[in-house]
């Protein structure tokens, strides 16, 4: 069982502040446990909320996923092998979620909006128009392999792909990555493999 609860202050250059919190929770039953081989299925829950939609990309929007309610539930399934030089990490996960995104000004910052307007002499454009929210909801899915296989006694090669699919959310993610140890080390590789993060992720 784990669960994992966040807040969280975004800012940036010449981009509207936003607060963001998070909930997350699941359990997994392991299939098979062992010392080089698992399979786990298991349930999560997911619960977002942004203090503001600021999903758009024109100036003073973040050109991020922000929704003001988000709610999902998963069953995914991994395993996970490995031995002295190969490690290798499957995951898939059908889930349901929910979004609500309110309206949200297209340019959001009044301070930026005021500095254009005097500068082109009063003119407003549509510098005060709305960009309109939506709610939605669907299945979603997630397909994920990880490698790793060791090179030497000092370097790994590691590897894989992220696909995500659901209403309004498709991201996708390719990595490759090379692993340096100072010490020599010629026991198994990690399980399962522990790839490199985007920055995004860390917490």
């Amino acid at each position: 069982m784990w669960a994992s609860l966040g807040y969280h202050w975004l800012q940036g250059k010449n981009v509207e502040d936003n607060k963001r919190w998070r909930a997350m929770g699941g359990y997994y039953y392991r299939l098979i446990n062992r010392a080089d081989e698992e399979l786990r299925i298991g349930a999560t829950a997911m619960t977002w909320h942004y203090d503001r939609n600021l999903s758009g990309y024109t100036l003073g929007q973040g050109g991020y996923y922000s929704p003001q309610r988000y709610l999902s539930f998963g069953v995914p399934v991994s395993y996970a092998w490995r031995n002295p030089d190969w490690s290798v990490y499957l995951e898939g996960s059908l889930g349901y979620s929910w979004a609500r995104s309110d309206d949200e000004r297209t340019f959001p910052l009044s301070s930026v909006n005021d500095d254009i307007v005097n500068y082109y002499g009063g003119a407003q454009g549509n510098i005060d128009g709305t960009r309109e929210g939506d709610n939605n909801q669907g299945l979603g899915y997630l397909a994920q392999a990880l490698v790793e296989r060791r090179l030497d006694d000092h370097w790994v090669l590691g590897g894989g792909f992220t696909l995500q699919r659901s209403e309004d959310y498709s991201p996708n993610r390719a990595l490759i990555y090379l692993r340096y140890s100072f010490d020599p080390w010629q026991g198994n590789l990690p399980l399962p493999v522990n790839p490199l993060k985007p920055y995004a992720e860390y917490r």
